[in-house]
C-alpha cells in the first residue's frame, strides 16, 4: 500500500529508533523474538497514529472557537458602529424640538401651521369665512334677519301680528254686535223681545231648575253614577280626542296611604308638549263649601300627583262664592249640568275648565323654552277663554230655558264655543311649534 504526500507517492520507510520511553519498552521488551518485537512496535505505532488522528477534532475545536471568537468581536464592532449611526440618525430625524420629523409636524399641525391657518380662514368666530357667509345670510344685519326682528314693521312678525290682530278684531266685532241692544236684529234684541212674552216658559224652566236641585241632594250612589256618567259620556272621550289617557281611580288608593281622593285622572299625551303630566279632577254631588273643596282638591293632587286639578259640582250643590267657573291659584272650579250630561250637550264649564288646565300644563313644562313659547300671548289667552265662558254658559242656559225661541241664542252660543276651541287649538300650536 502506498500513500501519497506532497505530490510523492511513498511506499515504504525506514525508520531507525531508540526508544527511551518507560511505558513502551515496558511493552515492547516482553517479546523475545525480534521480529514479534518488531511487529508488535508497528502495532503500537498505528494505535498511536489512530489515537492522535482521533484526538484532531478536538484540536480543531479550539482552532474554530479562536476564529469564532475573533469573528464575534469584529461583529460586536460592527453592531456597535451600527447603533451608534441609527441612533445619530433618529435623533436627527426624531430629536424633541429639532428633529425634522417634529418640525415638520409642527409646521403642518401646530398653532401656527398650515393647517390651523386653514381651519382659522374658514371657521373663526368672528373672521372666517363660515362666520361671514352665516351673517350675510341669516345674520341681524340680512335680509332674512331684518324680515323677523319683530320691531321691523315690514318684517314677517310685524305682518303677521297686524293680520292676527285685524282678524280678531273683525271677528270681536262681529260678536259684540250680536250682544249689542242697539243694533236691530242682534241676538240681545231677539232675546229681549223674546223674553217680555215668554214669562211663563221662563218659570216653568225655573221651575224645573228647582227640582233639579233637589234632585242634587240625593244619596251616595247617585253621586257615584254621576261620577261614573260624566267619565264615560264626556271625560274619555274628550282625553282619547285629545291624545290624552283617561282613568277612573275612585275608590282606589293613591301614593297617600289610605287616601282614595282623586275621582278622575288624566295623563297627557306624548304630543301634548308635556308628555306624563297628570291631570286630578275630585266630583261632587253634595253641597260643600269652598274652604273644604279647596283642602279636597289639593289631597286629591297630592295622592294622584297631578299638576293641576278640576273641583266638579253637580249643578245646585256648588258654593255660592264659586258660581258656574271659578280659578282659584292653578285649579279650577265648575258645575256641570245633569240634565246636560243626560242629554249629551256640551259641559260648557268642565269643557272649558280642562282644556285651559291642559294648556297651563303644557305651558309650565315648556316654561325653560322661553324662546320657543310666548308665555305672554298663552297667559293672554287663557285669561281671555276663563272670562269668556260665563257668557258662553249664561247664554246656553237662556237658550234653553226659552226653548224655541232660545234656539237662535243657543247658536251663538255654539259659534262662541267653535271660536273658544280655536283660540284652545291656537294655544296648542303655539306649544307644539
Amino acid at each position: 500500500m502506498s500513500v501519497q504526500i506532497a505530490d510523492q507517492v511513498i511506499s515504504n520507510l525506514d525508520l531507525s529508533l531508540v526508544i527511551t520511553d518507560r511505558n513502551i519498552l515496558s511493552y515492547l521488551v516482553q517479546f523475545d523474538d525480534e521480529v514479534t518485537r518488531s511487529e508488535k512496535a508497528i502495532e503500537a505505532l498505528k494505535v498511536g497514529v489512530i489515537a492522535i488522528q482521533s484526538a484532531s477534532p478536538t484540536l480543531d475545536t479550539t482552532v474554530v472557537q479562536a476564529h469564532f471568537g475573533e469573528l464575534e468581536s469584529q461583529m460586536r464592532e460592527s453592531l456597535t458602529t451600527f447603533q451608534r449611526d441609527v441612533k445619530t440618525d433618529l435623533t436627527r430625524y426624531f430629536a424633541d424640538g429639532e428633529g425634522i420629523v417634529p418640525k415638520s409636524i409642527e409646521d403642518f399641525f401646530g398653532q401656527s401651521g398650515k393647517l390651523a391657518g386653514t381651519f382659522q380662514r374658514f371657521f373663526d368666530p368672528e373672521d372666517g369665512r363660515l362666520s361671514q357667509l352665516l351673517r350675510s345670510q341669516v345674520g341681524p344685519d340680512s335680509s332674512f334677519g331684518k324680515s323677523l326682528d319683530p320691531q321691523n314693521k315690514q318684517g314677517v312678525i310685524a305682518i303677521l301680528e297686524a293680520r292676527v290682530q285685524e282678524l280678531v278684531e273683525a271677528k270681536l266685532d262681529d260678536v259684540l254686535k250680536e250682544f249689542s241692544l242697539d243694533e236691530d236684529g242682534s241676538a240681545m234684541c231677539r232675546l229681549q223681545n223674546l223674553m217680555a212674552t215668554s214669562f211663563e216658559k221662563i218659570n216653568r224652566a225655573l221651575g224645573h231648575s228647582d227640582g233639579t236641585q233637589e234632585e242634587a241632594k240625593k244619596g251616595h250612589l247617585k253621586g257615584i253614577r254621576f261620577e261614573k256618567e260624566l267619565y264615560d259620556d264626556y271625560f274619555v272621550p274628550c282625553c282619547v280626542n285629545l291624545d290624552d289617557e283617561p282613568s277612573l281611580v275612585r275608590g282606589t288608593s293613591g301614593i297617600i296611604d289610605g287616601c282614595k281622593t282623586g275621582d278622575l285622572l288624566s295623563t297627557l299625551g306624548e304630543t301634548t308638549g308635556a308628555p306624563g303630566e297628570k291631570i286630578v279632577v275630585e266630583v261632587k254631588e253634595k253641597a260643600m263649601k269652598l274652604k273644604e273643596a279647596i283642602d279636597e282638591l289639593q289631597d286629591a293632587k297630592r295622592n294622584r300627583r297631578a299638576a293641576i286639578g278640576i273641583f266638579v259640582f253637580a249643578r245646585g250643590c256648588e258654593p255660592s262664592d264659586v258660581g258656574d267657573f271659578r280659578r282659584v291659584g292653578e285649579d279650577f272650579y265648575c258645575t256641570v249640568d245633569r240634565d246636560d250630561l243626560a242629554a249629551s250637550r256640551p259641559l260648557i264649564y268642565f269643557d272649558a275648565a280642562y282644556k285651559i288646565a291642559r294648556a297651563m300644563v303644557v305651558a309650565a313644562a315648556r316654561s325653560g323654552s322661553a324662546e320657543e313659547v310666548d308665555l305672554k300671548f298663552i297667559e293672554e289667552q287663557v285669561d281671555s277663554l276663563a272670562a269668556w265662558s260665563g257668557r258662553i254658559e249664561d247664554m246656553s242656559t237662556k237658550a234653553r230655558t226659552i226653548q224655541k225661541s232660545g234656539k237662535l241664542i243657543e247658536e251663538c252660543a255654539t259659534d262662541l264655543k267653535a271660536e273658544f276651541d280655536r283660540r284652545l287649538k291656537d294655544i296648542q300650536r303655539a306649544l307644539r311649534s
